[in-house]
């Protein structure tokens, strides 16, 4: 029986025709080779591809052809039933054979394709194609006649190309004509994304190139900043260093000339003690001849005493009037330096200012020549009155000559007082010239201490003139300013009165002149001396109280400077001329303050035009930084015109008139506010 046995491979079907019934066995049988006929079926699943592409191409809903390629497996159900129905309808050899399987569904596969494509528009098939598939399968069915369709897979799927398609073809007419209507939109999308891309990458690299090129400037410029940090540090230093070496070699000129000084007056006196002792000898052993002679020369001491005290007077007046001016060059060039790294890149405007200078240099020579003529005729004059005066009183001295004998005593006590006169005199003399000294150290120090060096000699010979009035024309054409007409009054009165004492001098010189042979002096000398003398006193004692005010405010003025953050805007000319005519209109206003009794009244008496002008300012808001380019008539006329409250245009408007009156309307308006 084993022999009769026959087995049957996987994915086949063994067929056994014998007496009755045909029977299908899937793993094996018992065969007779006598009796039964067997017959072997293939059932495995087998592939049939359905290709439709070019004028083939499935119709879509929306008519639009797409090119497709779907396979279709397909098989032999493996059961006894749907084996015999194939068997007996194909045959055992042709159901396995692909060439028969094409030609049994070839046709149906085909179909229902065209039924599946039919409702779905291209892009739905190509993006869903599941669905397809499952439509694919929904349509064709499982039952195949013994046949089941295991599964549908589509390989390849795409728009058919338009020159494949027909143009008279109304299906194809129409695709062409929605193909092109989306790809002209989807070519626009396109163009325009290109162009958004564009234009964004180019303005990222605008963007970029921005900020590197700021990054760069910022670097510069702090390299720059640092570079000019270091050379101020080094220059700070320089210049301090030469200012020590300059002091200390000022200190010991200074020590030097003050020790011959005082060893000049040492000498002096005791020559003069000498000379009043031989005298007094001679006058106790001489006769009346000699007590005639005697007297003659003690008035001849007399007038070299009252003629050295008067130079000295002016002298001293003179040096005061310079040791102020060296005191504004010496701030002068202490600013000087602080900008002198900045005058490299003003040439231009100091040649300008060179130019003005040199103009104004001219404008001074000619005042000054026409006041020297001007003080000499006055000089002459009063030397006449005095001259006749002294000729009138000439009885009286002839007539008083024997109180010389008494007087005599107190001239020892004058001498005594002269020669300490001459010793504060030589103090302050000193002290002038190390001053003078201590500048004209400063003033070796580069090209700003060559300027400084120029404005010193102008200064001196300024100090120098007997009337101010060339030096007061000089900055009230340079400032074009009422105040600064008040400080040429005062300069110019200063200067009369250094003039004023020179012709003293002068006169006093012929009196002894005259009086050389004659004993005595008159009451009315003593009082003119022992009036000079308290006025003198008096003008020491303000000198000492200036020179305080002054030192106080260069310390004050130097802490300020030393922590500003100073903006220096023109050439050394422009800026300091600036800076010095700020100070003098300061001055100027301070001055007038102080010397009108209307002005104060305004300022601090009842009127009170500078505490109403405080509140006005308080009530607006306003810093200092607003009204500190502005006069008290524009600051008027402002809040006048822009007031937010209406009593403040109002008290505005009054003060206007008030200041008018008074002609304070030029004035600075933080100076009546302050």
């Amino acid at each position: 029986m084993a022999i009769f046995y026959r087995k049957i491979e996987q994915g086949k079907a063994l067929i056994i025709s014998g007496l009755g019934k045909p029977k299908v066995k899937f793993s094996g049988a018992i065969v007779n080779p006598f009796l039964d006929k067997v017959e072997v079926m293939d059932i495995s699943v087998k592939t049939i591809e359905i290709d439709r592409r070019g004028k083939n191409g499935l119709i879509c809903k929306d008519m639009i052809r797409a090119d497709i390629i779907v396979s279709f497996y397909i098989r032999v159900n493996a059961t006894e039933e749907d084996v015999k129905q194939v068997a007996s309808m194909v045959g055992c050899e042709r159901a396995s054979d692909i060439n028969t399987l094409e030609t049994l569904f070839s046709a149906k596969f085909s179909e229902a394709l065209k039924t599946a494509g039919i409702r779905m528009d291209f892009v739905e098939l190509f993006d869903n194609r599941d669905q397809f598939k499952e439509e694919i399968i929904k349509v064709i069915g499982s039952d195949l006649n013994g046949y089941s369709l295991e599964d549908a897979a589509i390989d390849y799927i795409e728009q058919t190309p338009l020159d494949a398609l027909d143009e008279d073809n109304m299906q194809d007419s129409e695709g062409i004509r929605k193909i092109t209507e989306i790809t002209s939109k989807k070519h626009i999308l396109t163009n325009e994304f290109e162009k958004d891309e564009e234009k964004e990458i180019t303005r990222k690299n605008v963007e970029t190139k921005e900020t590197i090129y700021e990054l760069e400037r910022q670097q510069a410029e702090a390299e720059a900043k640092q570079l000019r940090e270091i050379a101020t540090a080094q220059a700070r230093e320089e210049s301090l260093t030469a200012q020590v070496q300059a002091e200390e070699r000022l200190k010991a000129e200074t020590a030097e000339k003050k020790t011959e000084e005082e060893l000049g007056i040492v000498e002096e006196n005791k020559r003069r003690a000498i000379e009043l002792a031989a005298k007094g000898r001679e006058r106790e052993i001489g006769v009346e001849s000699e007590r005639v002679e005697q007297a003659r020369e003690l008035q001849a001491t007399e007038r070299e005493r009252l003629v050295t005290i008067e130079q000295w007077r002016k002298d001293k007046d003179v040096e005061v009037e310079k040791k102020a001016i060296q005191e504004v060059i010496r701030e002068r060039v202490a600013l000087e330096r602080s900008v002198a790294e900045e005058q490299e890149k003003i040439k231009d405007v100091e040649k300008i200012a060179d130019a003005e200078r040199t103009r104004q240099a001219d404008v001074i020579i000619a005042e000054k020549d026409a006041q020297e003529l001007l003080v000499r005729e006055t000089v002459e004059a009063e030397a006449k009155e005095i001259a006749a005066k002294f000729i009138a009183n000439e009885t009286v001295i002839l007539a008083e000559a024997d109180k010389k004998q008494a007087e005599h005593e107190a001239e020892a006590a004058m001498v005594r007082a002269a020669a300490k006169i001459k010793v504060e005199a030589a103090d302050g003399m000193a002290k002038v010239e190390v001053e003078k000294a201590e500048a004209e150290a400063i003033e070796l120090k580069g090209r700003a201490e060559a300027i400084a060096l120029r404005e010193i000699k102008t200064a001196e010979a300024d100090g120098t003139l007997a009337n101010g009035t060339a030096e007061a024309k000089a900055k009230t054409a340079m400032y074009n300013s009422d105040a600064e007409g008040t400080t040429k009054i005062g300069t110019a009165d200063a200067h009369a009165m250094a003039a004023k004492f020179e012709a003293d001098a002068n006169g006093i010189n012929q009196k002894a002149d005259a009086m050389k042979n004659f004993d005595g002096v008159g009451r009315e000398h003593e009082e003119f001396k022992l009036e000079l003398n308290l006025e003198e006193r008096i003008k020491i004692a303000e000198i000492d109280k200036d020179r305080q005010v002054a030192e106080y405010q260069s310390e004050i003025m130097g802490e300020a400077m030393r922590s500003a953050d100073i903006d220096i805007v023109g050439g050394d000319g422009v800026f300091l001329d600036n800076f010095f005519k700020s100070i003098t209109l300061a001055k100027s206003v301070d001055a007038f303050v102080d010397e009108s009794a209307v002005a104060k009244g305004f300022i601090d008496g009842e009127n009170k035009i500078g505490e109403q002008l405080k509140n006005l300012i308080g009530a607006e808001g306003l810093k200092a930084a607003d009204i500190k380019d502005l006069t008290v008539s524009a600051l008027l006329a402002k809040l006048a015109l822009e007031g937010k409250k209406e009593s403040t245009r109002k008290v505005a408007t009054s003060l206007q008139e008030h200041v008018s009156a008074m002609g304070l309307q030029d004035l600075m308006a933080m100076y009546l506010a302050k």
